[in-house]
């Protein structure tokens, strides 16, 4: 039987999440060593962008992009085509105590997801509010001493502290999470590219989505049917397992990132060291 191929995401869809991605990668880039000047790799990455004035140049620009991608995908999904199946609902919290029991093998059966499932639900709003936030405290911090004739100089601080945070969070959360999840766990996945999902990923991963597709099918195509062996399963086998080892380290590094965030935050807005 001939395998099929699923539209995930329109055109429109996958140049926004370009975009987005694209923009949120260089304000990690540029916006990490800010905090960490003296770091040698701080100094190594602000050299690779031709030099401090340059990493300002693309920090606060590639703001604006995210600010203006994000406004669009709002605009996108309320006037040309709104979905409600993001929202979450309470089938939501039945999916999550089922895969938790699937995980733990209290279950044999794993939830049945429609087209959005929890988790990327939470990604989905996760990276929305990570957007506002990051956006309103992002435009603080470029203008803080015209922010400060109009707002209490407290409240610029706790921006400070709050878009360093957000980074953070954001940065764990993408590159960790989402990254891993969405195409290491998938390896390889174009559908970003593409827009288009394979069958079997279709069937397993969102299928109450794929059932409602297939209704009009025979019902014979409804039926399970095993994943087929691959000659290069050993190679992709050692590729999760590289990335896997890459993705821990970055993970170790961000931890310690937040540690110093946070004691650098304890040092000045509760100690009050100078």
């Amino acid at each position: 039987m001939v395998e099929l191929n699923f539209r995930r995401f329109t055109l429109n869809q996958r140049i926004q999440h370009i975009i987005f991605f694209t923009s949120f990668i260089l304000l990690a880039y540029t916006g990490f060593p800010l905090k960490f000047p003296d770091e040698w790799w701080s100094k190594w990455m602000i050299g690779s962008v031709g030099g401090f004035d340059n990493r300002t140049l693309i920090h606060h620009y590639s703001g604006l992009v995210m600010i203006g991608v994000s406004v669009y995908h709002v605009l996108y999904h309320i006037l040309e085509k709104p979905r409600y199946d993001i929202l979450f609902n309470l089938k939501d919290v039945d999916d999550f105590r089922q895969q938790i029991s699937y995980y733990l093998r209290y279950s044999d059966e794993h939830p049945k997801f429609g087209r959005y499932t929890w988790k990327q639900k939470f990604e989905y709003f996760g990276a929305g509010i990570g957007a506002v936030i990051m956006g309103f405290t992002g435009l603080l911090m470029w203008q803080p001493f015209e922010a400060m004739k109009y707002l209490p100089i407290g409240l610029v601080q706790i921006a400070d502290l709050f878009h360093t945070w957000e980074a953070v969070l954001a940065s764990v959360a993408i590159f960790i999470g989402h990254f891993y999840d969405e195409h290491f766990a998938k390896f390889p996945n174009f559908s970003w590219l593409t827009g288009n999902i394979p069958e079997e990923e279709m069937r397993h991963g969102h299928t109450l989505e794929y059932e409602e597709a297939m209704k009009n099918r025979p019902i014979g195509s409804l039926e399970p049917r095993e994943h087929k062996a691959t000659n290069n399963i050993l190679i992709v086998g050692f590729a999760r397992l590289i990335f896997t080892l890459i993705f821990l380290a970055i993970c170790i590094w961000m931890l310690w990132i937040s540690y110093n965030v946070l004691t650098e935050a304890i040092r000045t807005y509760v100690l009050q060291e100078v």
